[in-house]
């Protein structure tokens, strides 16, 4: 069995490469404390704070520029006098033309005869145009008699036992309201004749009437009149 053999041998250090470290670090230390005496460190530390800084920008309102200055008009050149000007020909005071005198007004009258005047024959005059309200009132008037000769051909006189015992006779008046078409719309009693069996009897005779349309232009802007009437009733004959 081989067996493993070792064998250390004292170097000695170099003592000048311990020197020449050692004479290094108190150059270093040497260093470091002038500094900080110095105030050499501090002066780094504001060169090392600075760009830390932060750094205010202020807005500089510039001002409004000035306005051009105005332009200068330049005078016109002065022309020269036109050439060959004739000068205008000064009026003259024309003497006013003499009056006439009296006597030469009086024979230019006298000479000229005046105009006589025309006279213009007026055409004559026009046939008056008949009134139209007077045509219609006649024709009202026209419209409402026949109304009343057709109830009295119309009429007839009361029946029964009653009548025939009393034989009533008078007037009854009635009114009654008509359509422009001629229709009856309402019927009614102005004057009584104190016979029941009469005043019946003409309203009866109303009632069964038929009646004609109103004429044209007659109650303009009427859409129905009211009428009256006078019926008479007389007993028959035995």
């Amino acid at each position: 069995m081989n067996t493993l053999s070792l064998d250390f041998h004292y170097q000695p250090r170099d003592p000048s490469r311990q020197l020449k470290g050692l004479l290094i670090v108190i150059a270093l230390h040497t260093l470091l404390v002038y500094a900080l005496v110095s105030g050499m460190a501090r002066k780094g530390l504001n060169l090392i704070k600075k760009p830390l800084e932060a750094v205010v920008i202020q807005e500089v309102i510039l001002p409004p520029p000035p306005p051009p200055p105005p332009k200068e008009l330049r005078p016109l050149p002065d022309l020269p006098p036109r050439a060959n000007t004739l000068p205008l020909p000064v009026p003259q005071d024309v003497p006013p033309p003499p009056a006439a005198s009296s006597i030469e007004m009086a024979q230019r009258e006298t000479a000229t005869p005046r105009p006589t005047p025309q006279v213009l024959a007026l055409p004559e005059p026009v046939a008056a145009v008949p009134n139209v309200k007077a045509q219609a009132a006649s024709m009202e008037a026209e419209y409402a008699g026949m109304l009343r000769a057709m109830l009295n051909s119309s009429k007839r006189y009361p029946t029964g036992r009653a009548a025939s015992q009393q034989r009533p006779q008078g007037k009854v008046k009635v009114w009654f309201t008509l359509a422009r078409t001629g229709a009856l719309q309402d019927v009614g009693i102005l004057e009584s004749s104190n016979s029941n069996l009469l005043d019946d009897a003409a309203l009866a005779t109303v009632r069964r009437g038929s009646y004609p349309p109103f004429p044209a232009n007659t109650w303009v802007d009427q859409e129905s009149h009211k009428f009256s009437a006078e019926i008479e009733f007389n007993p028959p004959s035995a």
